[in-house]
């Protein structure tokens, strides 16, 4: 990029991702313009586009950062277990709290703004991110593979995946509907869950 140094292009490109990813959970996708993310930041409109295609080309890369630290946080939760059991509900419970502490997924599934988030971005680079973070997963989902006796011996790490975004996922998805019923209940049913899930795979 003429007119820019590498470092300069660095630190401009992180400023746009740090600034961008605080509007959108402020305001939304809708509510945030371009000229909001460059004006605090101290360039041009037109030079946005000379890092990113669109909003929701930086917001990619914001998904895709958010994905790669989920990912790294797994590594670190389950880098000292040794029993398959354990490690499925070290899982289970670490995608159940990025389901719902993460304050970008709250933003784009649970509130519903994913369409509207990404709506510009190429669908193969979309489908491309959507299958990185998980991907991120396997060896370490094969690797408790490798070391159980039980069912999950016999399961591919993709269905295990499946099975943890079918059940522990959606329940997040529903988490208001759950305390509407009860207080608390959805922390009940969740344990019952991830519990029974790790033990049926693993014993």
């Amino acid at each position: 990029m003429h007119g820019f140094s590498d470092e300069e292009r660095e630190r401009i490109r992180e400023q746009l991702i740090e600034t961008g990813r605080e509007l959108l959970l402020t305001y939304g996708p809708g509510k945030t313009t371009v000229s909001d993310i460059t004006e605090p930041i101290g360039i041009a409109k037109s030079t946005f586009y000379r890092f990113f295609d669109s909003k929701s080309a930086l917001y990619l890369q914001i998904f895709r950062r958010e994905m790669e630290e989920f990912g790294e946080t797994v590594q670190q939760e389950l880098a000292t277990v040794d029993d398959p059991r354990e490690g499925l509900e070290r899982l289970f419970r670490c995608y159940a709290e990025f389901a719902e502490e993460n304050q970008l997924v709250q933003q784009t599934v649970i509130q519903g703004n994913y369409q509207e988030t990404f709506r510009s971005v190429d669908p193969e680079k979309l489908e491309t991110v959507q299958q990185e973070g998980p991907a991120e997963l396997l060896p370490l989902i094969e690797d408790l593979r490798a070391r159980s006796n039980g069912p999950l011996a016999e399961v591919d790490p993709i269905t295990v995946l499946g099975l943890m975004g079918g059940s522990v996922g959606l329940m997040a998805l529903h988490r208001d509907e759950f305390d509407e019923y009860e207080s608390g209940y959805y922390k009940q049913v969740q344990d019952v869950l991830i519990t029974s899930l790790a033990r049926g795979l693993t014993e």
